[in-house]
């Protein structure tokens, strides 16, 4: 099947996004594929001020000259976007859940380099809890693959099964926590670098309206400040990020990312869990390593 291809100038307005999206329907019932379609937008430039806004929300620190390990998803994000707001696709936007995402970034990137962004649908399954997707990112400069991800979806479905009374598991112990104080406008601060106005992110009043209690934190975030937290201790640009989102994390709220020391790890990497206060709920699950090339 020849693939169809959505070429962009200029990135994608995602506010004229969003408003598509409420109108998006999709068509009934569960799809067996997903459509043959490659997202390109090339000639990219990353904005300096934009990616230090993006830096300092995040927590990352150090040279400006190179995007943060997660900031490539922003740059990606409108892309994705289309994708899913194109006629061929069977899905209702509103609705779907972000449950994973892998991030592999080959070498840093300079914030003076052109970069080629091409995204597509890959991996569409029927699971117990619905219809999962991916969308494939890669990110290049003439020709050389620099940063790749996948971005996993989920259309919910209803499900008949009783939820399971099995105890939960001990939680694994890790050597190392730190605590982050998570404010109320945490959402908004984040929307406004990142372009993700998702209204469940904003305010308690405009999540309640999508069935939340109150606002919650972008899993991109969690993402973003865990890598600044993690990728530092790796002494590496080469990397990859997997990372599992289990539950939102509410707005206001303090949380804390539980790691192993990494300096006694060959090949550098370890396994992190950021929970709750209590140690009973874990949010994001994940592991970081240097890649071995």
């Amino acid at each position: 099947m020849t693939a169809i291809r959505l070429n962009f100038q200029d990135s994608p307005s995602l506010l004229s996004q969003y408003v598509r999206a409420l109108f998006s329907k999709g068509s009934k019932g569960t799809p067996e594929a997903l459509p043959n379609i490659q997202a390109w937008q090339t000639g990219v430039y990353p904005s300096a001020k934009q990616v230090a806004a993006y830096a300092k929300v995040c927590g990352f620190e150090g040279k400006a000259d190179y995007l943060p390990l997660t900031y490539p998803h922003i740059l990606a994000f409108p892309l994705h976007m289309e994708l899913m707001l194109h006629k061929d696709f069977p899905l209702a936007l509103i609705g779907l859940v972000h449950i994973r995402n892998s991030v592999i970034q080959h070498r840093a990137i300079s914030l003076q380099e052109k970069l080629d962004i091409c995204c597509s649908f890959a991996n569409a399954q029927s699971t117990d809890k619905g219809f999962e997707f991916d969308i494939r990112t890669e990110i290049s400069c003439a020709g050389e693959l620099l940063w790749e991800s996948i971005s996993t979806n989920l259309a919910r479905k209803a499900s008949k099964k009783p939820k399971s009374n099995r105890p939960r598991p001990e939680p694994a112990v890790y050597d190392i926590q730190e605590r982050w104080n998570l404010a109320t406008n945490l959402g908004r601060r984040y929307a406004r670098v990142s372009g993700d106005s998702n209204p469940i992110h904003l305010f308690s009043l405009t999540a309640k309206l999508f069935g939340f209690k109150q606002h919650i934190a972008h899993g991109m975030w969690s993402k973003a400040r865990t890598a600044a937290t993690l990728m530092p201790l790796l002494q590496s640009n080469a990397v990859e990020l997997t990372t599992e989102f289990k539950l939102p994390v509410f707005l206001p709220s303090q949380v804390e990312l539980h790691w192993n020391n990494i300096d006694s790890s060959l090949p550098h990497s370890t396994d992190f869990e950021l929970r709750n206060i209590k140690g009973d709920k874990t949010h994001v699950t994940g592991k970081i390593s240097v890649l071995d090339h």
